[in-house]
């Protein structure tokens, strides 16, 4: 049995997970973590009582979807036992795709690359946008028709019968065209790509190790290929945790497969208390999480504290000058309303990750009007300021600042009398007059944000988001669009349980305070 040590930091232990055996003597537990109630710190308390029960840490393997939550968790097992490796000791905190790269011996320059998706392009006669891989040393492909092949293979579908089955508009030719052209590709050039890598360990399982405890995280968004490894996994382990909340599959669309989480067999634990959601917040997502119809039967208290529901037909009834304030939505495109609003409201705010003012523009206006007050600023300031003042106001063959020290410090004076700069450094224009290169919109967006007095280097006080990026995220005010866009409409009406799955994370992100703006069309809005 495990030790039970620091496990009642977040009101709950972990205990033996004595449970029916599976194929061999594998203990499996599924833990199932409503919104706030502490899944993470569950599965951390976890690694801390294998290692504080002797467990080999290079036979733990802890699996996220995303590499930072398997650092996360490396991470905080080295704070406890400092005497650890973290190169050498945690061989298995990663992702499953990182991995399947780890176990297949694969090196970097077998993986596609972004010059090989522009490459196969050309070739193929498509546009592809790509993206760099967070967990292996490959690249992403977003486009369309492979996007849909891709799919097909997490899945472990038939090309053919997907295709039949999701109702493209595409050739169906074209598409076996364009499928056809991939894998050969990848074959004259002898390269794999992300999926490439779960395919080959899915075949050849004998390469997955033989570990004492496997915790799997976010297990509601894993796809049916990476539930085959999970599967590999299991049988070569001692201990199977796997966490997650059905209720919170987000990615269906994308593959991932639910329903595998549900069914696996396992001894239930439920998390049953949260720590982030209020009551009159909990009552609600109730009503919203019981309308889902294939879904773990669970039940959980909210904190201790009401919290409060409001209703609006408009969201600048609202007021957000002060306070912390996530703004979710079920499309981006929904939130472009609400983005000209802040503006036109001159308030700070970042969307999907995105600060509406760059910390490089606001650094640069900050810097530049210390200088007019007779201050100095750093070189790498300098270098950031040059670029956005015109050639007139720079000297030729100062425009880089390549005779500067960017860790250096200067003032107006020693600018204009070494480095090229233009100005009377005793009359200094303001910022908007010097910085020519701000566009004039953002120039009037930050002259409203500064009269309001706000700090514009400061980080943002509000956060628009699609409720799929947000998905672990909380705040104490969260305002939700309650409008769906046309695709989510007929999704809505055809099957219900995704999108009742969508607007439970959404008003689950609340701390204190929800805000609920009713849609401007009832028979295209979601129903509470």
């Amino acid at each position: 049995m495990l030790e039970d040590s620091s496990v009642h930091e977040a009101g709950f232990s972990v205990q033996d997970p004595r449970i029916e055996e599976r194929g061999s003597s594998v203990l499996i537990e599924k833990v199932f973590g409503p919104p706030g109630t502490g899944k993470t710190t569950y599965l951390l308390n976890v690694v801390e009582q294998e290692l504080s029960g002797g467990t080999d840490p290079k036979k733990i393997g802890y699996f996220s979807f995303t590499r930072k939550a398997s650092y996360e968790a490396r991470d905080r097992a080295m704070s406890k036992f400092p005497f650890l490796n973290m190169k050498t000791d945690f061989p298995y905190f990663r992702t499953l795709h990182s991995l399947a790269f780890h176990v297949l011996g694969t090196r970097s320059e077998d993986m596609m690359k972004p010059e090989h998706y522009r490459e196969f392009a050309q070739e193929c006669g498509i546009e592809i946008n790509v993206s760099a891989a967070d967990d292996v040393p490959s690249a992403k492909a977003d486009n369309p028709i492979l996007n849909q092949i891709n799919l097909a293979r997490i899945r472990g579908v038939d090309l053919h019968k997907h295709y039949n089955d999701s109702n493209l508009d595409i050739e169906w030719h074209h598409f076996e065209f364009v499928e056809r052209s991939y894998r050969q590709y990848k074959y004259k050039n002898y390269l794999l790509d992300f999926t490439d890598l779960l395919e080959l360990v899915a075949l050849e399982p004998h390469r997955l190790p033989s570990l004492d405890a496997v915790i799997v995280d976010e297990a509601q968004d894993l796809s049916t290929l990476q539930w085959k490894i999970v599967e590999e996994l299991a049988s070569r382990s001692k201990r199977l945790y796997i966490a997650g909340d059905d209720d919170q599959a987000l990615f269906t669309w994308a593959g991932a497969d639910v329903n595998s989480f549900i069914n696996f067999q396992g001894k239930v634990r439920i998390l049953d208390k949260s720590y982030r959601v209020p009551s009159a917040v909990h009552e609600l997502a109730k009503n919203i999480v019981e309308r889902i119809k294939t879904r773990q039967p669970k039940s959980w208290e909210s904190r201790d504290f009401a919290g409060q529901v409001s209703f609006y037909h408009d969201i600048q009834d609202i007021d957000m000058s002060s306070g912390e304030w996530l703004v979710l939505a079920s499309t981006n495109y929904l939130l472009d309303p609400v983005h000209g609003m802040l503006k036109g409201s001159g308030l700070l705010f970042e969307r999907n990750h995105i600060p509406s003012i760059h910390p490089s523009t606001a650094r640069s206006i900050i810097e530049w009007e210390r200088l007019r007050k007779g201050g100095k600023i750093p070189g790498d300031a300098v270098v950031a300021l040059y670029k956005l003042l015109d050639s007139s106001s720079v000297a030729r063959g100062h425009k880089t600042f390549k005779n500067g020290d960017v860790d250096g410090l200067y003032t107006a004076a020693d600018l204009a009398a070494e480095h090229g700069l233009k100005f009377d450094p005793q009359d200094l224009p303001i910022w908007h007059e010097a910085l020519v290169k701000i566009p004039s919109d953002k120039v009037q967006y930050i002259i409203a944000m500064l009269r309001r007095g706000t700090r514009i280097t400061d980080p943002a006080r509000i956060r628009l988001s699609t409720i799929h990026g947000a998905k672990g995220g909380e705040c104490d005010n969260v305002v939700l669009l309650l409008d769906l866009s046309p695709l989510f409409a007929k999704e809505y009406a055809r099957n219900a349980d995704d999108v009742n799955r969508l607007f439970y994370v959404g008003v689950t992100r609340t701390k204190r305070h929800l805000h609920l703006i009713m849609p401007k069309h009832s028979e295209k809005g979601f129903r509470l």
